[in-house]
């Protein structure tokens, strides 16, 4: 049975995965109206001023001990989670579905995963091995919509290719996190990345701008996504963190399960999406590999257990 302080730690993770599940089909709405780096813009910094201000009524005494190196670590923070995975999830969701989009961030547990095995040490079974195999066979079920000739003809969506290179930004932003952790309290880590990663996204916004529509700024749909995921979106990402201390980031990445399930059922109930029996396979196989790769060893006790 799990301590106190991990139980907290799972209810705000499955909280986590549920809200984030919700935000691609809620992107698609507000993606109408506001070009996706006006979108992440308009929301990373609200975000930040609003997790500056919660971070300044606390009254955290690190602001005071942050060096140059503690500069460095917020600014990969905030390119690896900001910049390229919330920016590149966003620009990812305007060119695909929101549903293939909320099945291919379910491959993040084995993102996760694999990162571990690279940065951290942290060995794979044969049967995690083979969760990596499933998922990635799901995955390339799911960028060609079941359809081989997808390949061969080049006929893929590039909203799925940069969904999975945001997702590769999400997961280092996980694990480079665990170190940064060790030093900082979870609300100034996630602050402070914030804070870098609004810097690098607004002038992308205008730079980027011709290449898209002008906004329609006077939108109160767009306005409301862009609150709901700014405001919930920041207490998000420190409970995640707050998590990924708690539990580690293997354990903590599994929850993210959840969001394909939330996902899908929010594409359908408002865009009315239908998803194909290729994505479906796909997904499950997706959901399978993941299952079995962050799957804890009962061999072993696992190193990121809180003592």
């Amino acid at each position: 049975m799990p301590a106190v302080g991990q139980t907290r730690a799972y209810v705000a993770l499955t909280l986590v995965a549920a809200l984030w599940g919700s935000y691609p089909a809620f992107a698609k709405v507000a993606l109408q109206d506001f070009p996706p780096f006006v979108l992440v813009s308009l929301r990373s910094t609200l975000a930040a001023a609003f997790l500056v201000t919660l971070l300044l009524r606390r009254g955290s005494d690190q602001w005071r001990a942050l060096g140059w190196s503690s500069i460095g670590q917020f600014a990969f923070l905030g390119f690896t989670g900001l910049f390229v995975s919330t920016g590149g999830t966003y620009l990812g969701i305007a060119f695909t579905t929101a549903s293939s989009a909320v099945i291919l961030q379910a491959a993040t547990p084995v993102m996760v995963a694999l990162g571990a095995r690279v940065y951290l040490g942290e060995r794979l079974r044969v049967t995690q091995w083979a969760g990596v195999g499933c998922s990635t066979l799901g995955v390339l079920l799911v960028i060609t919509r079941g359809s081989w000739r997808a390949i061969a003809h080049l006929d893929l969506r590039p909203g799925d290719l940069i969904l999975l290179v945001a997702q590769i930004g999400w997961s280092t932003y996980t694990i480079y996190g665990k170190r940064v952790l060790a030093e900082h309290e979870p609300m100034l880590a996630t602050t402070a990345a914030y804070v870098m990663g609004s810097l690098m996204l607004v002038p992308t916004a205008f730079i980027v701008a011709p290449l898209f529509p002008t906004p329609h700024l006077g939108s109160p749909a767009a306005w409301a996504v862009v609150g709901y995921q700014a405001f919930l979106g920041a207490i998000a990402h420190v409970w995640w963190y707050e998590g990924v201390k708690a539990v580690g980031p293997g354990r903590s990445a599994v929850f993210l399960n959840l969001q394909p399930v939330v996902g899908i059922l929010l594409a359908w109930m408002m865009l009315g999406e239908r998803v194909t029996a290729g994505a479906l396979i796909g997904g499950a196989l997706v959901l399978a590999g993941a299952g079995m790769t962050t799957r804890p060893s009962s061999r072993a006790p696992r190193r990121d257990r809180p003592r």
